[in-house]
């Protein structure tokens, strides 16, 4: 009554591709790291004096939360990609072990940059989110393969059966959320990259995107407007995590755990940001009219949401996730928060948190391409 069909191996190419964005992600790490690769040579006693340094006089969370998820993200795909067929302990093991001596090169290497400060709390934290990613990993691993050997019946399964790649996702929207936004949510805003990377190309001649902005809200942007459309992409925001969370658990009870937990952990890192932004005075300044509005209206949705049909309820995330990144990008600019922010970047902010900045900005784009699979024939087990 209660029993489901087995669930199929995973795909040869779903396996490449997590393979190939392991790798990716781990030489993005270690760019991120480095960067800038100009002026090698060795300053200081020594690569890993910074060992017998101690911890960093100055140090905030948002650096280490930083190093946290960017390694925690790093763990799990590794986990994913290389060890599924290996016993529980032994993944966490080597994926822990692996991550931490990769950050403890990384941070000898930076005694040879003059651009970069190699710091002991940078290696513990990089090993703690290794740790944490590791565990999560394993554990997803060991799921899938009890869930391949025998047909389990719906209610003793946490998890949807198959490749685990929405975890990832998952995991992948949380860590965004440490980067400021203006909008509460708002991954994909692709508009600054895209101006920066025209300046690059074509110099001072390169057209102005913010044209389209600019004409459509004119000089002054009213109130209401910036209020509705920060509402409509959180909303949108809120389906697409839904629409995500909810295939990804089975059961009302372990759904709403999840989503309970998606958000305490979301709002606590938009706390983070924000304080970046606005002070630690300011914690909460992320809750604005708008966002009140898209957390009240998208909270009743996902009730709706929770009762849909795996087919349709992806259907729906991926229209969420393709009009939130518009909305977005069309949203008007807010001078003062550009400027912060413009602040931050130029020094405030750890190395890793320019991938971090990545990862929000192709978020939608990926959460785009895993709904669409979903919503084919066979999407109930698709990557």
């Amino acid at each position: 009554m209660f029993t489901t069909t087995v669930a199929s191996p995973a795909p040869r190419r779903a396996n490449a591709l997590v393979r190939a964005l392991s790798l990716l992600f781990a030489a993005a790490v270690g760019f991120a790291t480095l960067y800038p690769l100009v002026d090698w040579r060795l300053r200081g006693s020594g690569a890993f004096a910074f060992l017998a340094a101690g911890l960093p006089r100055y140090w905030t969370w948002f650096d280490v939360f930083s190093n946290v998820l960017a390694y925690g993200v790093l763990a799990v795909l590794l986990s994913l990609a290389w060890l599924a067929h290996a016993r529980t302990w032994v993944a966490f093991a080597v994926v822990t072990v692996t991550c931490s001596l990769l950050s403890l090169s990384l941070e000898a290497a930076q005694s040879y940059l003059p651009a970069r400060v190699p710091a002991l709390l940078d290696w513990i934290a990089n090993t703690a989110g290794a740790a944490g990613g590791a565990w999560l990993g394993a554990t997803l691993n060991q799921s899938a393969r009890r869930g391949a050997r025998v047909a389990l019946p719906v209610r003793e399964r946490w998890y949807e059966q198959g490749p685990p790649m929405g975890w990832v996702l998952l995991l992948l929207w949380l860590s965004a959320q440490l980067v400021p936004q203006r909008l509460m949510f708002a991954t994909g805003h692709v508009e600054p990259a895209a101006q920066r990377l025209l300046v690059r190309l074509l110099g001072p001649e390169a057209p102005d995107l913010s044209w389209a902005t600019d004409r459509l809200w004119g000089a002054q942007a009213s109130a209401g407007y910036g209020v509705a459309i920060e509402a409509a992409a959180v909303l949108c925001a809120l389906c697409a995590v839904g629409a995500l969370a909810f295939s990804l658990v089975h059961g009302s009870r372990r759904r709403l755990l999840l989503v309970a937990g998606i958000a305490a952990v979301a709002f606590g890192l938009r706390s983070l940001a924000t304080q970046m932004v606005y002070g630690p005075a300011a914690p909460f300044a992320w809750l604005t009219p708008g966002a009140q509005g898209g957390l009240v209206v998208g909270a009743v949705l996902l009730y709706g949401l929770e009762t849909l049909g795996p087919r349709l309820r992806a259907s729906i995330g991926l229209v969420a996730c393709a009009v939130g990144m518009v909305l977005v990008n069309l949203a008007p600019g807010d001078p003062y928060f550009d400027t912060m922010v413009a602040g931050l970047r130029a020094g405030q902010l750890s190395n890793l948190h320019g991938l971090l900045r990545m990862v929000s900005l192709v978020w939608p784009m990926l959460a785009i391409v895993w709904f669409l699979r979903r919503t084919g024939r066979g999407g109930a087990r698709s990557l």
